[in-house]
Formats: C-alpha cells, structure tokens, sequence
C-alpha cells in the first residue's frame, strides 16, 4: 500500500484533474490510499472534495478528508495528514498537479533499487524541471522539492515532520536538511513523473516568494550555517533594503517580516543544536538559494509520454570513443543508463586493445550496445567516424567516455529536433574541474563547476570559436552522410571542425537547458599542456578553414557591422 498526502487551499480548479490523474494510474487502485487536508478554503474545495470522495471511494483503498477550521500552513497541514497515514511509503504531492499513469510503479521500481539509506525520492516536475543540480549517476540530490516526493514512514518521523514554524517556501528544505543530518540520502528520480502547473501564468516572481525567500533563508542559517552563514544572511536583508524595490509594498513587508522573524531565532538555534554532529552533510547557502542551479530553469519541456511511448520516437544513437580506461567509461554508460528516452542504441568504439568489453557484457546487458575495439590505434576522429558509420539512429550525439549527460539529455534535444526542420541542436554543458585521485577504482574530486558557454546559435562567432562542447550537440545522421564526419588527420578540435562544416549547410537550435558535463583539469600544469594541445591545433585549423565558403545573408552581415561600431 502507498499512502498519498495533498493539501488544499482555495484548489477548486485543481482537484478534479488530480484525482482523475490518479484514476488513470496502472497501479493497483485498492492500494492507494489518499489523505487530503483542506486549510479551510472560502471557495467550493470542500464540496468538490467531497464529491470526488463520494465518486471514487469505492475505486481506492481510502479516501480522508481532513477540514481544518483554519489556514494551518502547508507544513502543520501535511503533518496531519502524515498522522492519518499507515504505509510504510508516503508520497507528499501539491494538488496542482497530475500523475502520469506508470509515476507509481517507476517510484516502486525505484524504492526496491535503492538501499536502506536512501530515504527520500523526489519525483519529475513537467514542464518545467526543477533546475537545482543532482549527481547524474546516483541521482542524489542536496534538498527535495516539496511539491512531488516519496519518503520512508519511519524516516519521517524520525525527524518530527515539517517544521510547523516555518510557514512558506523553504519547508521542504528544512525537512531535507534534517534527513540529511539523521544520516540519509535524498535521491531525485526523474522517471516518475508529475505535472506541476506551479507556473502556469508565467514566472513571475510573487510577492510572498520573494519575502518569505530572504526571511527564512535567514532561519535556516541559524539552524544550519555558520557564524559567518548567519551575517551573510542579515547582509543580504540589508542589501534588498537598500537596493531599488523589487516590486511595489516589497521593502514595507520586508521589514515587518524580518522584525516578526527574531521571535523565532530561539526555536532555530535551539533546534540547530545537531550542528557539531553532522558528519558529512554541509548545507549549501548560495545568496538565498541552497544548492548550485543547473541553467534553464524555466525552460518548457513537453508534455511527458508514459514509458511505453518513447518506443514510438525516432532511434538516437549514443556514440561513444573510449581507449583502454573502463573505469571511466562506465560512468557515462551509467548516465546513458539512466536516460528518460528509451529508444536508443550506444555505439562504442575502443580506439586499441578490448579493455572495456568485459565490464560492458556484464555489467551493461540492459543497454542496447554495439561495441567495437579498433585493435591498434585509430585516433580520436576515426573512432568517432566508425561510431558514426556503424549508428542506425536518426539522430546522433557524442558523448566521449570522461563525459556525462543528465537524465534528460535525449529526451529534451530529440524533441527539440522533431518539433524543427533543423537538423541540429545543442544544449548547455556544465563544466566541472577535477582532480583525478585514482585510476582504479575511478575516485576524483570535483573542485568547481560553471556554465562556461550559454551561446546562441551564431554562424559567423562559430566560425571564430568553439562554443558548442561535443556532448552538447544532437544532430541528424543525414548531415554525416551527405557532408562527411570529422577530419582523422587532426586529433584535437575535430568536434569544432565538424560544427563549422555543418552550419554552412543548416541552422542549430540553442536549448536554454544544461544537460549535461564535461570535464577538465582543474590542477595548472595539466590545464596547461591541454590548452599549449589547443593552440597548436587553432593555427592548423585556421589555414584548414580558408578552403570553407560559408554563405551569410545580409541581415547577418548587417548585425555584424553593428557590433563593430558599438
């Protein structure tokens, strides 16, 4: 059995869609049982829910409905409905939002995956992603969203609950921090998947968002932060004083908040009092943000189909080039792994000896891979043109073997490239800075992380320099056939070549999202070997590029000349 917690406030619009999206799951029905608290709402809530109960409590296990007699807050109401629940699993779910039909029985996939320790499962946000980063591999996450998540029964009440003083905004961060601190993990799982309709009228900034956002920041980092944490936290009230007001009545309830805000700094320090026991887990306080957001926040994925859909979908071949380091390489075959398109194939090409062909019999047979060693060495750009020679795919991306993609890496450029008569798309990647401190097993640290490039498509600032890393780029496998893959004579800049040689016959599409990460070095010596490789490459490259013609319209050239002048 799962128990479902929802709670309500003025939702008379929601309610209908949700529970019918409920209806329709392929879960069995007589297992679910639904708790829904309503923080007594002035509109027809009530007797919707009612209604909906009277319908369909014959189909569930159960359906409660709780009537507050006041507005409780979102954490003090769940808590209630916590109390009414018996699984041993309780999904705490926003009522503006739908199910889609497989979001049970992925998540149930998902629990039985996991070990002990894992106590938490944040399901999918549609359209919008939630953009705060997770580890592409484990899919382990600083702080769940509150609007869609799973969590272990006892977990829960290990650690009482929401915080019933906290009223807006930053509760699910709170109560993701607590399990953190008791020693569990939080994981996000992007097959199961929910729409959220949280942002349906734009992303406008709201006024209590904004309010609320900086005062419980401030809590928070009594609870959590360091002394230094703590003034950070003031600074940035100050600072908001003091700069131009953010949108009309801002600064008065502002400052009316922040005044209510220290009757409760007893509550937050005394219940910080865990702080010198927290072992490994170290809250993130980034301005009033708490973990390091990927870019594309809100940028509009389409509407989810279930799993059995994407079958449907063009082919996308996976072409990966290795050479002799398999530690490495099962970490992108992990992300590929768990990618939410499944209609894919992986084309592996080992440039030498069959090092990684071991590890991917056994430990890859879910994944659909073709896999091909070169015996003696072929270079970089030959392994990715026998990658490309032997996909059957539509569409092809490049994902080299130290490189990762974040789950919805296909998914959002296959789409972008069916619903365009474009031929290829790219979207941003995160560039990560490592040390290496092992071999075998693989073991690196990562020392920073940045978007490097956010560049829209731009012809000629391409012809000039690389800003597309090669992971980025989804493309048609009709461009590699009719003008050729990359040139085997170079072994560095050879993805920058190809780009080039493809915009001269097709636009690219700029996906505002990042999807995935490359790596570089992050210790000096190393970085600048790489770069001396690079800049010898450019010269090579450059004389190679006179042979190019690239046809540019005038309305370009006009654009050009603008920037000139300025």
């Amino acid at each position: 059995m799962i128990d479902l917690v929802y709670v309500t406030y003025n939702s008379e619009k929601w309610i209908e869609n949700c529970i019918k999206s409920i209806v329709k799951s392929d879960y069995d029905k007589k297992e679910i049982h639904i708790v829904i608290v309503d923080n007594a709402s002035i509109d027809k809530t009530r007797s919707i829910l009612e209604e909906m109960k009277r319908r369909y409590e014959n189909l569930f296990g159960e359906i409660e409905i709780v009537q507050n007699v006041k507005n409780e807050g979102f954490g003090r109401a769940n808590n209630i409905g916590f109390k009414r629940c018996v699984s041993d699993i309780v999904c705490f779910i926003n009522i503006d939002t739908e199910l889609a039909e497989d979001a049970f029985k992925q998540l149930e996939q998902e629990i039985a995956d996991s070990d002990e320790k894992t106590a938490l499962w944040e399901f999918r946000q549609y359209p919008f992603e939630h953009p705060k980063i997770y580890d592409p591999l484990t899919g382990e996450t600083g702080w769940a969203s509150g609007a869609a998540f799973a969590v272990r029964r006892k977990v829960f009440e290990e650690v009482n609950g929401f915080d019933e003083r906290i009223f807006l905004y930053v509760e699910d961060v709170d109560l993701s921090w607590r399990i953190r601190w008791a020693g569990y993990r939080l994981k996000y799982v992007p097959n199961v998947k929910i729409i959220h309709y949280s942002y349906e009228n734009g992303v406008t900034l709201k006024m209590d968002q904004y309010v609320y956002g900086v005062i419980n920041n401030i809590l928070l980092r009594y609870r959590y932060g360091t002394f230094r944490d703590i003034c950070w936290g003031h600074l940035i009230f100050f600072r908001e004083i003091l700069h131009q007001e953010v949108m009309a009545g801002a600064k008065k309830k502002l400052v009316l908040e922040y005044i209510r805000h220290y009757k409760k700094i007893f509550h937050f320090f005394q219940h910080g009092k865990y702080k010198k026991n927290r072992g490994e887990f170290f809250p993130s306080f980034i301005h009033t943000d708490y973990s390091i957001n990927r870019q594309g926040a809100f940028y509009k994925s389409s509407m989810f189909d279930s799993s059995s859909d994407f079958d449907k979908k063009p082919l996308v071949s996976i072409l990966v080039r290795t050479c002799q380091r398999p530690e490495v390489l099962r970490e992108s075959l992990l992300s590929i792994q768990k990618q939410t398109y499944k209609n894919l194939e992986v084309i592996v090409v080992e440039d030498g000896e069959n090092c990684a062909e071991e590890m991917i019999r056994t430990e890859f047979s879910k994944l659909k891979i073709h896999y091909l060693a070169t015996g003696t060495k072929v270079g970089r750009s030959k392994a990715g043109n026998i990658a490309m020679q032997k996909a059957s795919g539509k569409y092809l991306n490049f994902l080299d073997d130290d490189d990762l993609f974040f789950a919805d890496h296909v998914e959002v450029l296959a789409a972008a490239l069916e619903h365009s008569e474009k031929k290829a798309a790219y979207a941003i990647g995160l560039e990560t800075s490592i040390v290496v401190e092992s071999k075998k097993p693989y073991q690196y640290q990562i020392k920073t992380s940045r978007t490097a490039y956010q560049q829209g498509f731009d012809r000629v600032m391409l012809c000039h320099h690389n800003y597309i890393p090669i992971q980025c780029m989804m493309f048609q496998k009709e461009l590699f056939l009719s003008y050729g893959g990359l040139d085997e004579s170079v072994d560095a800049l050879e993805d920058w070549d190809l780009w080039v040689r493809y915009s001269m016959y097709t636009d690219f599409i700029f996906v505002e999202k990042t999807t995935s990460v490359y790596r570089v070095p992050y210790e000096k010596s190393i970085s600048q070997i790489r770069q001396k490789q690079l800049d010898d490459a450019l010269a090579g490259m450059r004389e190679k590029h006179k042979s190019y013609k690239q046809l540019i319209d005038v309305k370009t050239i006009a654009e050009l000349y603008e920037k000139t002048i300025m």
